[in-house]
């Protein structure tokens, strides 16, 4: 039952990827909680969010100025870069953990915070802070592996492969729906749109999207290895794919041993194929390790939309149930 002490939590953005497993989250993680308030644009106000384990779906109200906002202890903010700037702008009282953050460089005066790469002593410390932002899930999963191992120094190759859901359910729908018109011959493009479906692809904002993965993955390292990053969009729903090349480890280094002690890091060891559709669902970044003279490989899969969610979640409880 909830009590007037327990903190009243809104999810801006939903009926999103991320915002939906956010909800999921909040929901089956028993989070404690006064009031839980779904909120969306208006074209996705007029839907419900299910919640597995749940017997009803639970309504999604329009948010239609950011003031709507007071009255409550804590905010995800799932949605777009321009509408979350919004937000964190007007500053309307509850602590907002910006999720559009993992598309932008970080900056000084909003902090950027991880779990296992930002220590709970110092979350704690800036509890103050009204706003925290989250790096992109890829940048935080290579700088937990590169800390895991050691490997802050030196030459990495980095090479990013994302699904549809990273650029929301709109493109989602997209793909699924390019990909039944590739099958049945009846894919009929615009001039200037993408071909989705059975195709991969690099753009201009592929391009400076790594260049943030990059100086996020240095915000959050003690030093800064030359990183030479490339990402690109391939034709699959949901997760990401990672795969970081790197020079052969010191002797007596012992990397598996690391991987295999690293929190968030689920080493594979076995033989079997490793997809991504094995990450989807999983709250851990699946990494397999092969070694060949002179070099390491490192292929990993992970869901981006869960680890966002969880990530945030990790905020809210270390800065907001700590201080409530």
């Amino acid at each position: 039952m909830a009590t007037e002490r327990e903190p009243r939590v809104a999810v801006v953005g939903a009926t999103g990827a991320v915002g939906s497993q956010l909800v999921e989250l909040l929901e089956t993680r028993a989070f404690p909680k006064g009031k839980l308030a779904l909120f969306a644009s208006a074209e996705g106000a007029s839907q419900t969010v299910g919640v597995e384990g749940l017997e009803e779906e639970l309504e999604v109200e329009e948010l239609g100025a950011p003031d709507e906002l007071r009255g409550f202890h804590l905010a995800f903010l799932a949605v777009p870069e321009p509408v979350a700037r919004e937000i964190v702008q007007a500053r309307p009282g509850p602590v907002l953990v910006d999720l559009s953050a993992a598309l932008r460089l970080p900056a000084a005066e909003v902090p950027m915070v991880s779990p296992a790469l930002t220590p709970r002593e110092r979350l704690q410390e800036m509890r103050g802070r009204m706003v925290f932002a989250l790096p992109h899930p890829a940048a935080h999963a290579l700088a937990t592996i590169l800390r895991s191992l050691g490997a802050e120094s030196g030459f990495v190759g980095a090479a990013l492969m994302t699904g549809a859901s990273a650029s929301g359910r709109d493109v989602v729908t997209a793909t699924v729906q390019q990909s039944a018109d590739l099958l049945s011959g009846s894919l009929d493009l615009e001039p200037d749109e993408i071909q989705r479906g059975f195709n991969v692809f690099v753009t201009g904002k592929d391009r400076e999207t790594a260049g943030v993965l990059v100086a996020q993955t240095h915000f959050m390292l003690e030093h800064r290895p030359a990183i030479a990053f490339q990402m690109m969009t391939v034709p699959i729903l949901h997760g990401s794919v990672l795969a970081i090349q790197l020079p052969a480890p010191p002797e007596n280094a012992n990397w598996r041993e690391r991987l295999r002690a690293a929190p968030g890091i689920l080493l594979v060891e076995d033989q079997k194929p490793l997809g991504i559709i094995d990450a989807l669902g999983q709250e851990a970044v699946m990494v397999r390790m092969d070694e060949s003279p002179g070099a390491s490989t490192l292929f990993c899969v992970f869901d981006n939309a869960r680890l966002a969610a969880l990530n945030a979640l990790w905020i809210a409880e270390n800065v907001l149930l700590t201080a409530h």
